[in-house]
Formats: structure tokens, C-alpha cells, sequence
């Protein structure tokens, strides 16, 4: 099987190459293999080569899904694969390989998805870009110079350079969209409930952690969606309607004429840059030229201090309590010098959060999805931006060796936890990733399904446009992706690699 042959396809396309007996498995996945070799050393997308796994894999039955063959990238957090490590950019966890397979894990097995890799992510998925200590700097395939985004980078960075059609991806305050935007694929981070975290978790980040996918096709996702959500949930916490046909299917129905709410102004603060909001206005003019109904409008989320500072409690709380089970795992106490300055700051500072903030935070949360609850009972669908900015350059980001430096000495060696307001990384990445993810933050708070579409591309870098839903509606999501693809096609606009 040529390149030629592969890119040409979706997800679902080579398995039906594979099912009609015009390519094996074998030949499939070899192409996959051979397009990883040529990109990976010019992007820097793989964490864990699993190829010999794929290999073992492919001597089991195919498996009947409409993805069976597939080859698939697992985003390196949460998705355990048994006896590799997840290793979530931490030297900390490469030693530690999980016991059984996730939920989803699993699902993907069952589909006949042959799974021979792990993507990269910043450490432990705390940062809208994809550095790390551990793996380096994954970069742009749209231009090198530019970062994919974060966390699911090296995810993105393999769909859009046509690794895979389709690579696993998890989404906390962006962390699928984001990346999804500034490669140019598609990207849909799922309602909270309707993709299991078991049997380990039962949620992450108070419920703003989703799993999903990346894909060149909306086709594919949805696809994904249906296996994903057909699996056995043996942990749940939250309720997520049913759907009553398939997800894949409900795309060949007719989708009516929409009341879509428009805004390119973010919940958590920051100025948009001129390219966005000329995409924006691009985006809203295509959504009327397809006979919708288009109102300027959007929901009264709270402020930037309050959104901003009750997200920070729920990560931070949650980063220091995985502190706390790795201690347990390792069997030793973990400091400073085991993970990277912004991680330990964030372990710090969730150390320092009280119970009354924790409860606080769940509040605001709450309170978050009962106004987006009532804002979708007047409109279908929200449209915004996915982000205020083009893509970044690798390592504009990321804090400076300064700032590394001076945090830790604050929380290492003098131990000043509790001059947390006064920590530099901290206090900047507070506020540049808050800005970063005005857009994309908000949707992970109440829970409710939110896309990024690629409809528009400035000086060659892409430029995503965000759909959210009412909670449950990922069906009005895809119907409407597949009505913009159909309208503005994607699929055969890729970087020159």
C-alpha cells in the first residue's frame, strides 16, 4: 500500500478497503508505520512506539466494527493499554505499567482498532502546548516553528501529517480542540458522562476531563463516538442521555434549520486577534448562507476571577492529589526535582487549597451548567472562535529558565508554599492560560459537547471554529460538522511535509 493510497482514505474508507479484501491489515498498518517513520523525527508526535504490540494484535480476529484494521494512536494519559506504562510525560510513570486496559481502551480492542503508539502531551496533561522534559518539543506540521497546542499535541500533529486518520485524544479545558484548531482536523470533546474513565476513574478535574478523538473526517468521529459510548461503563458518575440511533447514523439525517448563537468575545479574559475574528466572521457568514438563523448572543457565564480562579482549584486539587498516589505507588515521597516546575507548582498550590475552596469550586461549576442548560433551551448551538490567537511559536508558552528558576527555589528549596500569589510560573501561567483557552475552558466547566471545525486558514497556519451544544447533543454537533464539510471541504488540505 502506497502513501498515496493511504492519505486518500478516512478511517472508515480503509476499513472498507480492508473488509473488501483490497489491503490487509498487515499492508495498512505498515503504511501507517512507514508515514510515522518519514514525520516523526521532523515533528517529535510519538511518546511509545508500540509497533511489536500492533504486530501481536494483528494475529487475533478482525473484529466487525466499521473501523476494524484501523491503525490507532493512543494519547499517552488515561487511555491504560495492560502491560505498557501510561506514561503522561513523567519520567515518574514510565516505570509503572497498567494491569488491565481502560473502558475505552477496551472498546478500541473490541472494534478490531489496532492500536501501535502512544502520542506526546505536556507533563501529565496540565499545558496548552506539547512540551516536555521527558519527550522535547513536538511541533506544527503546518510550520515547524509553531507548536501544535496542548494537551493532545501529538495526537493532532499525527492526523494532520496522515500518521493515522484518527488518533485518541482527552480534553480538560481544550485539550482536543485546541490542537484540533492549529493542525487544521477536526476535533469534539464528548458531554461529560458519555465516554467511560473506568475502571480506574470515575471523572478527573471535577468533571472536566473528557476522552475522545482526532480525525480528518467528521464521518470518523462519530464512528469513534458510537464505540466509545457502546462500552461497558464500569465506573459512572454522571448521566448522559442515550442516543437513539447511532451517531454515525444520525449524519445521513436531515438537519433542520438551526438558531445558532454567535460570539467572538472569551469568558476568561484576553484580546482576539484580528485573523480570529475575521474567521469568525467567515464562519458566521457561511452558517447563514446554509439557512440558519444566526443571532449575536451568549451565555452570562460568571467572570473571569470567579471561572478562572474556581478551574484553577479543581486542577490544582486534582494534580496534588495525584501527587499523593504516586507516593503510595512509588512507595517514597516525590519532590521538586521529580517533575517540571509548572507541574510542581501546581501540586503546591493545590496543597495549599482549602476544603471550603474545593466545595467552592464544585459550586461555581454547578452553577456554570444550569446557565448553559438554560441558554440551549432558546438556542440549538453556540459558535465562537476556539482560540483568541494563531498558533503559537514552540516555547512562547512555556514558562522562561528564569521563571523555572525562580520557582524553584520558592517551593523547593525554601519551601514558601504558601507565597503561592507571589510564585512567577504560576501567576503566568495562571493568566496566559486562562487567556489561551477562553474560548475552549468554559465548555469543560458545564459539561456540555463543544467542536472545533477547520473552516478557514490564515498565512497557511489553520484557525478552528468552536460548536457547542446542549449537554447530550454531540447528534446536532455532527450533523452540523457534516453540513460545513459537505459545504467547505477539508479533507484533502494538508501541510506540505
Amino acid at each position: 500500500m502506497t502513501f498515496d493510497e493511504y492519505r486518500r482514505h478516512d478511517g472508515i474508507g480503509l476499513a472498507q478497503k480492508i473488509a473488501a479484501g483490497d489491503f490487509s491489515r498487515e499492508e495498512v498498518l505498515q503504511a501507517a508505520l512507514a508515514r510515522l517513520d518519514a514525520v516523526n523525527p521532523g515533528l517529535n508526535l510519538l511518546a511509545q512506539d508500540l509497533r511489536s504490540h500492533a504486530q501481536a494484535q494483528l494475529k487475533q480476529p478482525a473484529g466487525g466494527s466499521v473501523l476494524a484494521g484501523v491503525p490507532l494512536l493512543l494519547k499517552d494519559l488515561l487511555a491504560d493499554m495492560q502491560g505498557v506504562a501510561t506514561g503522561c510525560a513523567s519520567s515518574l510513570l514510565m516505570g509503572i505499567k497498567a494491569q488491565q486496559d481502560s473502558d475505552l481502551t477496551a472498546a478500541y480492542r473490541q472494534a478490531g482498532m489496532v492500536l501501535f503508539g502512544k502520542t506526546t502531551l505536556p507533563e501529565w496533561g496540565l499545558m496548552p502546548y506539547t512540551e516536555s522534559v521527558l519527550h522535547g518539543i513536538t511541533r506544527n506540521p503546518w510550520d515547524v516553528e509553531h507548536t501544535p497546542g496542548g494537551s493532545s499535541g501529538g495526537a493532532a500533529a499525527a492526523v494532520a501529517a496522515q500518521v493515522v486518520p484518527i488518533a485518541h485524544g482527552g480534553d480538560g479545558g481544550g485539550s482536543i480542540r485546541i490542537p484540533a484548531a492549529n493542525c487544521g482536523v477536526f476535533g469534539l470533546k464528548p458531554s461529560r458522562g458519555r465516554v467511560s474513565m473506568g475502571p480506574l476513574l470515575v471523572d478527573a478535574w471535577q468533571g472536566m476531563v473528557c476522552e475522545h478523538a482526532l480525525t480528518r473526517s467528521v464521518r470518523d468521529s462519530a464512528a469513534m463516538l458510537d464505540i466509545a459510548a457502546a462500552a461497558p461503563q464500569t465506573a459512572r458518575l454522571y448521566h448522559c442521555p442515550p442516543q437513539a440511533t447511532s451517531f454515525l447514523d444520525c449524519l445521513q439525517q436531515p438537519l433542520p434549520r438551526l438558531r445558532i448563537a454567535v460570539t467572538d468575545t472569551p469568558w476568561l479574559g484576553g484580546d482576539v486577534a484580528a485573523p480570529i475574528r475575521a474567521a469568525h466572521a467567515d464562519t458566521v457568514a457561511l452558517l447563514q448562507s446554509l439557512g440558519h438563523e444566526v443571532t449575536e448572543a451568549r451565555p452570562a457565564f460568571a467572570d473571569v476571577e470567579i471561572l478562572g480562579r474556581a478551574m484553577l482549584v479543581a486542577v490544582a486539587g486534582e494534580t496534588a492529589k495525584i501527587k499523593r498516589q504516586l507516593q503510595a505507588a512509588l512507595g517514597r515521597k516525590i519532590s521538586h526535582r521529580d517533575v517540571e516546575a509548572a507541574t510542581w507548582s501546581l501540586i503546591v498550590y493545590g496543597e495549599h487549597i482549602s476544603a471550603g475552596e474545593a466545595f467552592w469550586a464544585r459550586d461555581v461549576i454547578n452553577a456554570q451548567m444550569r446557565i448553559a442548560a438554560q441558554f440551549h433551551q432558546q438556542y440549538d448551538v453556540l459558535c465562537t472562535p476556539v482560540l483568541p490567537r494563531l498558533t503559537p511559536k514552540v516555547g512562547e508558552l512555556a514558562p522562561s529558565a528564569k521563571e523555572e528558576k525562580a520557582s524553584r527555589i520558592m517551593l523547593g528549596s525554601l519551601k514558601l508554599g504558601f507565597l503561592m500569589k507571589n510564585n512567577p510560573v504560576v501567576d503566568r501561567n495562571s493568566r496566559q492560560s486562562l487567556a489561551y483557552i477562553g474560548f475552549t475552558a468554559p465548555f469543560n466547566i458545564t459539561g456540555q459537547p463543544a467542536m472545533s471545525v477547520p473552516l478557514y486558514w490564515h498565512n497557511n497556519l489553520p484557525v478552528g471554529s468552536q460548536f457547542a451544544a446542549a449537554h447530550g447533543r454531540e447528534d446536532v454537533l455532527l450533523q452540523l460538522a457534516h453540513e460545513l464539510e459537505q459545504a467547505r471541504p477539508w479533507f484533502n488540505r494538508t501541510p506540505d511535509l
